[in-house]
């Protein structure tokens, strides 16, 4: 059963609850204009006034819901695919519109989303736009990889019908243990899986810039983590030379007032012969 994410709205909201606060008497105009917190609407509740979470996250939990109901159109589609293939008496025509109809509603639930994340992506600065990136990035990184799986599903499917076909060539059709699909038919679903891989390399080349800039950053995440690992190493090494040396300088104190006091208990010794 398909599920939706809603934590991003949940903090959102919860964010929202904390900052409630009674409007002054002083400012009664100041609750009805609009200035609510963030970028999102403002919600009057008598004497309260709650700030609502911006339009992007509606449209981050939209892309989020697209990307379960895919995958889990996904698994159906898998086991579609593989029905197909199996041997059969039937004609195969309810397996063949089952794998059209799920490869249409999968390659259009990704479109839908590249194009809402697009849109995200053209939103203008605000007090949120680092975490609105990151949820973006996120977002487009999920989309890439279901691109990339359900080509790869797509192809490997595409290569096993073609495998069978040339199987079958030469074979009495009657005697067909895949059914009496008509070459029309088979061709018209392998236009079909051939047109979802093409639209799906479009999308993941879009999709790519996004991910691209989420690499560089993670690239640049690892060389400041590496370089703050550099310094805290030589400050380490730092700090292990300076307790030697101060140990070192501890000690050598230690001996030093030692023999001064040996030296002078020797004196005090020797005069207390001479004058006794």
């Amino acid at each position: 059963m398909a599920s939706r994410n809603r934590t991003v709205i949940f903090r959102k909201y919860r964010d929202a609850l904390k900052t409630v606060r009674a409007p002054t008497s002083s400012s009664p105009a100041s609750t009805s204009s609009g200035g609510g917190r963030g970028n999102g609407p403002v919600i009057e509740m008598g004497a309260l006034t709650v700030g609502l979470p911006p339009a992007w996250v509606d449209v981050s939990e939209e892309i989020s819901a697209n990307v379960q109901r895919a995958r889990t159109r996904m698994a159906e589609l898998a086991k579609a695919h593989g029905k197909a293939l199996m041997p059969s008496f039937g004609d195969g025509k309810e397996d063949q519109h089952l794998i059209e109809s799920l490869t249409q509603e999968i390659t259009a639930l990704i479109k839908r989303s590249e194009k809402k994340l697009q849109r995200l992506s053209a939103a203008g600065p605000s007090e949120d736009s680092n975490v609105r990136k990151n949820v973006q990035r996120s977002l487009a990184t999920d989309l890439q990889n279901l691109s990339m799986e359900l080509r790869k599903k797509q192809s490997t499917y595409l290569k096993r019908l073609r495998q069978q076909k040339e199987g079958q060539d030469g074979v009495d059709l009657e005697m067909n243990l895949n059914g009496s699909r008509s070459i029309t038919e088979d061709e018209d679903l392998d236009n079909i899986v051939v047109e979802s891989v093409n639209e799906l390399a479009q999308i993941m080349k879009d999709l790519s810039v996004l991910v691209i800039d989420q690499g560089t950053i993670v690239d640049r995440i690892d060389h400041n983590i590496q370089t703050v690992a550099t310094t805290v190493e030589e400050g380490l090494k730092q700090l292990q030379k300076a307790d030697r040396t101060q140990k070192q300088g501890g000690m050598v104190m230690c001996a030093t007032a030692l023999i001064i006091m040996c030296f002078v208990m020797l004196v005090l010794l020797i005069l207390k012969e001479i004058f006794l």
